[in-house]
């Protein structure tokens, strides 16, 4: 990231309606190697330009949100509040925080069983998709396409979900997240710190 964009700050400044769209109307910040950014390469194949008509605008941020990036300069946590959904179709996580963060502040959240906070959701067996607040999506070294599918499924039909069913959601979200506390979690720590202690005294013996 090479700072923000001085001419998307420029209008920022002004309470101003433009009709012209910036030149890359979806990126927030400047990049190094603008040109070899997959991200952006990926916008440009799909043509993506945040016209007026598109149903669907998309932002690229690619910046760490710390509350002084220069456009927004609110903190990640902030923004995060802010969410109707999240979406982190992660491809490896040991365990995956930032979709715990997210049902931490009750926005309902997608993920995948590679992730260890997805195995962990699944083994509750409590939650059974969105209307219980996280969705896990199953993914492999094969199945790219499938979570694309499934993540657009899970996204589109949390769209169209109502007042009511949103709320059951961000429910579900908190509850999740409730379960995460550290006075359920502490005791595998108590453990993994025993374990590790007598295996070391085993080695001291010898």
């Amino acid at each position: 990231m090479a700072g923000p964009r001085e001419d998307l700050q420029e209008r920022l400044r002004h309470n101003v309606v433009y009709d012209t769209p910036l030149e890359q109307p979806y990126l927030t910040h400047r990049l190094h190697n603008a040109d070899e950014d997959r991200c952006l390469g990926m916008m440009r194949h799909l043509n993506v330009c945040n016209a007026p008509d598109d149903r669907v605008k998309l932002l690229f941020v690619p910046c760490y949100l710390n509350g002084d990036d220069g456009i927004f300069n609110k903190s990640y946590y902030d923004l995060l509040a802010g969410h109707d959904l999240t979406v982190y179709a992660s491809y490896y996580e040991p365990w995956g925080y930032t979709p715990l963060e997210s049902v931490a502040f009750r926005v309902p959240t997608v993920t995948t069983d590679l992730a260890g906070f997805g195995l962990w959701v699944n083994e509750l067996g409590t939650v059974s998709g969105l209307p219980d607040g996280v969705e896990v999506v199953h993914r492999s070294d094969y199945n790219y396409h499938e979570v694309v599918e499934a993540v657009c499924r899970a996204t589109v039909a949390f769209s169209h979900a109502d007042a009511a069913q949103t709320a059951q959601a961000k429910k579900g979200a908190a509850a999740v997240a409730e379960q995460a506390l550290w006075k359920h979690f502490i005791q595998y720590y108590y453990n993994a710190y025993d374990f590790a202690l007598r295996k070391a005294d085993e080695r001291l013996k010898y």
